[in-house]
């Protein structure tokens, strides 16, 4: 599993959502539909969320100049044996791309 952020999409959080905050992350979910669907039936989705109230483990946590993200253990299932890098468009839009790891 690998996660990327670009220094755009880094600068997006940042500003959408006024990170970093102390105790907050951007926590990637899974979530039924939606593009793109990485495993069949499942596209990847985030929220903000508090660390202090996460009622679940958490798995995998990365920090990139500031901005936490996470995925908690119910979710690593998706996750794993791939790449993602997150990245804006050109309508300032966040997109999620993904590579299949090469072991």
């Amino acid at each position: 599993m690998e996660f990327n952020l670009t220094d755009k999409a880094i600068a997006w959080f940042k500003d959408e959502f006024d990170l970093p905050q102390e105790g907050k992350a951007i926590h990637f979910i899974v979530r039924y539909g939606g593009a793109p669907q990485i495993k069949q039936g499942f596209s990847p989705a985030f929220n903000i969320d508090s660390l202090a109230n996460q009622p679940e483990e958490i798995a995998y946590e990365n920090n990139f100049d500031g901005v936490n993200i996470i995925i908690t253990e119910n979710d690593l299932w998706y996750y794993q044996d791939i790449a993602l890098t997150i990245d804006v468009d050109a309508q300032d839009e966040i997109v999620i791309k993904q590579n299949i790891e090469q072991e």
